[in-house]
């Protein structure tokens, strides 16, 4: 990473800047239930995979079995619609990664665009951010369905760096799962890790990071020793 050429940083959400108190596995439990009454053949979904996961096998079942696509978009939007409801419950009992705000505030006077890459809705994502004081500072807010493919599709970041004006090469990427780190792999992006997700290192399960700090709030100071 050359510390001249990086202009931007792109972070994830929950985990990363924030403690949530999204209840994942009910939501995922639910989604499953939903896809199984749509079709999907009972115990081919499990809760034990990414929302995104689970989606492009739901998606690759519809097609085998010949799934209008009208059928499709309505289970999509009833998907997302609980998906919705779970954060949105959650977001009142958001609460800051220790030193998340003030370390974002001192990127913000540095000089670097700041981005939110989240598979969470932009909605919740922007309550969460003005909850712990950190909304102002964000160039952009980007949530489920706003890139072209989500994380961790190359797509997500690049569409990302291009709103912010910036190449990949001046954009460092910071998450808290490996979902972030492969999306950064396959993106050619630069990645930085942090423990202070709810799985701390064994969030690292594929694609470990060069680069892990205890936290956001350590980031300036990273950047700065460059």
């Amino acid at each position: 990473m050359a510390p001249n050429m990086i202009k931007g940083v792109v972070f994830d959400l929950d985990g990363t800047l924030i403690h949530s108190s999204i209840d994942f596995p009910k939501m995922k439990r639910l989604m499953i239930e939903i896809l199984e009454a749509s079709g999907v053949p009972n115990g081919v979904l499990t809760p034990n995979d990414t929302t995104v996961v689970t989606l492009a096998k739901a998606e690759k079942i519809w097609k085998e079995q010949g799934k209008p696509e009208d059928e499709r978009e309505t289970i999509r939007r009833t998907l997302d619609e609980t998906m919705d409801q779970g954060e949105l419950e959650a977001a009142p009992g958001v609460k800051e990664v220790e030193g998340a705000t003030a370390a974002v505030r001192k990127l913000k006077e540095g000089g670097y665009k700041l981005a939110i890459l989240t598979r969470s809705h932009n909605a919740y994502a922007v309550e969460a951010l003005r909850k712990i004081g950190a909304v102002r500072y964000f160039d952009l807010i980007l949530g489920r369905g706003e890139t072209p493919k989500p994380k961790p599709y190359a797509e997500a970041l690049q569409h990302s760096a291009e709103l912010m004006g910036l190449s990949l090469d001046e954009v460092v990427f910071v998450g808290d799962h490996h979902i972030d780190s492969t999306c950064a792999h396959n993106a050619g992006c630069h990645f930085v890790g942090v423990r202070s997700g709810p799985r701390g290192e064994e969030s690292w399960a594929q694609n470990r990071p060069q680069v892990i700090l205890d936290s956001v709030a350590d980031l300036p100071g990273y950047l700065n020793s460059l």
